[in-house]
């Protein structure tokens, strides 16, 4: 496993930490669980009415979105620890320079 590896399984690792953490500390409203209950039943009427084709289809734009989302999602992680490391250098330096 190279750096870069490592570092995909670190990240990986820790949003999976961090999806976990908010599901416990923020669940769902029962407005929104309605909601959300409600969406599947549709999702569900709407997979059973489409051909087999139409669902294979169907399915790849599911999977294609929901990609992208998690890219999205990474991306922000990525940008926020880089902040953070930009963040701490920078303390450091004014902490140095008021010496």
């Amino acid at each position: 496993m190279d750096d870069k590896d490592f570092l995909e399984l670190i990240i990986s690792e820790r949003m999976g930490m961090h999806h976990d953490n908010f599901k416990k500390e923020h669940p769902p409203t029962e407005e929104q669980a309605a909601e959300a209950e409600k969406a599947g039943q549709a999702h569900e009427l709407l997979f059973q009415q489409l051909s087999a084709e139409q669902r294979e289809m169907m399915e790849l734009c599911e999977d294609v979105t929901n990609s992208e989302a998690t890219r999205e999602t990474e991306y922000y992680y990525r940008a926020g620890f880089r902040d953070g490391v930009s963040l701490d250098r920078l303390i450091k330096q004014i902490r140095e320079n008021n010496k």
